[in-house]
């Protein structure tokens, strides 16, 4: 049976939260995202919302385990009362964000909004993935958003080689808290405009990417 047509135990009222719940929320949403298992089953023990959603993006704990391929934890979730048909901020659900290609880079969360209230900690255990679940396509990228008052550019490891330009859209978007459909154009600095999976097979490890909404 498909995980999300089953029916799910609510445990929280989502509609609710002061600082306090919501700092508890972002730590669960990045728990899910690096697939910290033991995390996310602390966290929830602990008053952690399953229903809790990024104010900017509307990101879940389900979105960003289903996003991540982290099937354990959308398990767990959906055991514990995550709703897989409510939708983020762009109307997908989180099964909308399963990707046909994984991608297991990791970006700088230290400098992404989506976990403004994480833990340092939790960010250094990323950084120290087995070598096994490095993908050999993934090129480092340089990202950020064009005429924004911060200019600092982030760095992501993407499939360039492999995925579709949607799921590069998708993927740059989620990492700069904006929508895929808010965004008008990619740009390769100085002059390209990055349009089709061709494009994206040319890029070479450092470019730098601007988006422009």
């Amino acid at each position: 049976m498909d995980r999300f047509s089953r029916p799910e135990r609510l445990d929280t009222d989502p509609n609710t939260q002061d600082s306090a719940d919501y700092e508890l929320g972002e730590s669960l949403n990045e728990a899910a995202c690096l697939g910290i298992f033991d995390k996310v089953e602390r966290l929830i023990k602990n008053g952690a919302s399953v229903h809790h959603a990024n104010k900017v993006n509307g990101m879940t704990p389900l979105h960003w385990s289903e996003l991540r391929g982290h099937d354990d934890i959308s398990e767990y979730l959906l055991a514990h009362g995550a709703d897989p048909s409510k939708p983020r901020l762009d109307g997908k659900k989180p099964s909308d964000l399963r990707l046909s290609v994984p991608l297991s880079y990791r970006p700088n969360y230290l400098n992404y909004p989506e976990f403004a209230y994480a833990s340092r900690d939790v960010c250094v255990v990323n950084s120290e993935q087995p070598v096994s679940s490095q993908k050999s396509d993934l090129v480092l990228l340089k990202i950020r958003l064009a005429n924004s008052v911060d200019q600092d550019f982030y760095e992501i490891e993407a499939p360039v080689f492999t995925c579709t330009f949607d799921t590069f859209r998708e993927l740059i978007g989620t990492e700069l808290s904006v929508q895929p459909s808010e965004i008008k154009k990619i740009r390769k600095l100085p002059n390209t405009i990055l349009r089709k999976e061709s494009d994206l097979r040319r890029l070479i490890p450092g470019a730098e990417i601007e988006i422009v909404l």
